[in-house]
């Protein structure tokens, strides 16, 4: 009987929710803990070891939850899911990437902690590191979940949280589960919540509650009310602080492509990506993004999608504005002719090409409620 079959005839598969649930508190937490270090006045040791130690929690997380995979996920799909072996594959070198990123950032973080100085150096590290891991896991969700669901049981699936979860000390346990109220829905939190045994819950309640927040009321005490994820709750996000945050992901995003020559930020969500280079419509500055891409016919088709997002992205408009930019694809830059066709055309594209090729771009388009633009990239020697 198959894995499927098994889980088929029990009526459940293994609850992958979850899973989204753990990536979305590692996203978020080495974005704050970017911003942590950043904040963190030169020579205050004692504010540095609160950050430090909180970066161990989030390195420590990370690693449980990768060694967990690696030896409780990968092994049974390449057994139970053959002709998925090189996705698989893929995924176990992604890991390794990730792990490389973490040991630089574990040695950086080692004198940053008794002597803290060079904060940026430290917060770019974990910027690359939160890029490489956001590759990751955005292709884990798309790609990997359904074949989990598949052939991994909700006994197997359980086994792999717990694993995962008992690799936490006592105080790191407690860290955790202030993580996932703070970042998880009230609904995804009772789920996840709902099996720890009930004295556990209540010690939560009671006294684990109170403990984390004057915890992370200390760590968070540099950061200006628009960064703290506190405020953000109670107020959203300052339109003055967002930019910001977006230019540094975006920077770090480039700067590890084009130190890499793609191998670190050359996919995003199953899809290869290229780093476009187009002036500004207003400023003639050059300015570069990485895009995920979609061969066609030779040259290039790219959907401003912004991951779902309402606002256009701008490197679309500077798109429009131009007839020639510069893509980046691994190692090899080329000049391209740009062209933004018109909405019968875009139709067309976007239903035979971007649909055919990723159909989760239709719930962007849903979510962002707009209708997402597409350019043609042709390379100028064509």
């Amino acid at each position: 009987m198959s894995t499927r079959e098994r889980a088929a005839e029990a009526g459940s598969e293994a609850r992958t929710e979850d899973m989204v649930v753990i990536h979305r508190i590692l996203r978020r937490g080495f974005q704050e803990l970017a911003d942590l270090v950043r904040h963190t006045p030169a020579g205050d040791t004692r504010h540095a070891a609160l950050v430090a130690g909180h970066a161990d929690f989030h390195l420590n997380g990370l690693h449980h939850h990768h060694t967990a995979e690696d030896e409780h996920i990968w092994p049974r799909l390449l057994e139970r899911a053959t002709p998925n072996a090189e996705l698989v594959a893929r995924m176990q070198a992604q890991h390794d990437g990730v792990a490389a990123l973490t040991t630089e950032v574990r040695t950086l973080l080692v004198p940053w902690r008794e002597a803290p100085a060079a904060n940026e150096a430290l917060a770019a590290a974990i910027d690359g590191l939160g890029v490489a891991l956001g590759e990751h896991l955005d292709e884990e969700e798309s790609q990997i979940l359904p074949i989990i669901r598949a052939h991994i049981t909700p006994a197997e699936w359980q086994e792999v949280g717990e694993r995962a979860f008992a690799g936490f000390t006592d105080d790191e346990k407690l860290i955790a589960t202030g993580q996932l109220e703070e970042t998880a829905t009230p609904a995804e939190t009772a789920m996840m919540m709902g099996d720890l045994p009930l004295p556990i819950r209540l010690y939560w309640r009671v006294v684990g509650r109170r403990r984390y927040t004057r915890h992370m009321q200390q760590v968070r005490r540099n950061l200006p009310r628009a960064a703290n994820p506190r405020s953000r709750a109670r107020g959203g996000v300052s339109s003055r602080v967002l930019p910001a945050v977006l230019r540094r992901a975006n920077a770090a995003a480039v700067g590890l492509y084009r130190r890499t020559d793609g191998r670190v930020g050359g996919t995003a969500k199953g899809l290869p990506a290229l780093l476009l280079t187009v002036p500004g419509r207003r400023t003639g500055v050059p300015h570069t993004v990485v895009v995920a891409y979609f061969p066609h016919r030779g040259g290039y088709l790219v959907a401003a999608s912004s991951g779902g997002a309402e606002a256009e992205p701008q490197w679309i408009r500077n798109l429009a504005a131009t007839s020639t930019a510069q893509v980046q694809i691994r190692g090899t830059v080329t000049d391209v002719a740009v062209r933004v066709p018109d909405r019968a055309e875009r139709d067309a594209l976007w239903s035979d090409v971007v649909l055919a090729t990723a159909p989760f771009f239709a719930d962007y388009e849903r979510r962002s409620g707009r209708v997402i633009k597409v350019a043609v990239l042709t390379p100028a020697s064509r």
